[in-house]
């Protein structure tokens, strides 16, 4: 799954869940959605990979739904994608 996978269908998707990213440099590239686990330190591997905590669902939605009401218009799912990721890695 990528971050614009999840953002088409982030409605349907559990909020207590969080989003684990598997190259924090890379905003394609690959998430999985999983939950907190003690000792887990934000990292979650799955299948040999490794993925690293990026945000919680539910502070994703809430972000991307503030953010499109104060732009006064609907941005593109890539606009939403770009600044999500960008929230998420800078200031979350």
């Amino acid at each position: 799954m990528k971050l614009t996978d999840l953002i088409k269908d982030i409605e349907n998707i559990d909020e207590e869940a969080i989003i684990f990213q598997e190259d924090r440099e890379n905003p394609n590239s690959d998430i999985i959605l999983s939950f907190a686990e003690e000792g887990d330190e934000g990292v979650k591997e799955v299948e040999g990979r490794k993925y690293y905590y990026l945000i919680e669902v539910f502070l994703a939605k809430e972000f991307v739904e503030d953010w499109a009401a104060s732009l006064g218009h609907e941005p593109t799912l890539e606009e939403k994608v770009k600044r999500l990721y960008d929230y998420a890695i800078n200031d979350a």
